[in-house]
């Protein structure tokens, strides 16, 4: 049985949110962090992954925030699995330290 973790749901949810909400306009963290009920500080560091990672767009500024990097049916699950599983294989080794 698939027991995804805190993180992923996290990341499923945010990229699920920007593509409902997103228009021309970013959609910012601080928004989805409260639509979804997501602790702000988990998100933004799982956003900054899934934007290195080519799933989102980052908009800087005032009027800054998220994008889809592309469209919606070329984002998988298994791409935003993947950027969390290296998320949480970073937080595991560094616990090691």
């Amino acid at each position: 049985m698939l027991d995804p973790s805190k993180k992923l749901v996290y990341a499923v949810e945010s990229v699920v949110d920007i593509a409902y909400n997103s228009g021309a306009e970013p959609v910012r963290s601080r928004e989805i962090a409260i639509r979804q009920g997501v602790p702000h500080r988990y998100l933004e560091q799982v956003m900054q992954r899934l934007v290195q990672a080519g799933v989102l767009r980052g908009v800087r500024g005032p009027r800054g925030g998220y994008l889809l990097a592309r469209e919606r049916r070329r984002i998988t699950l298994g791409q935003i699995a993947r950027v969390v599983r290296e998320i949480e294989n970073l937080d595991n080794s560094h616990e090691d330290d």
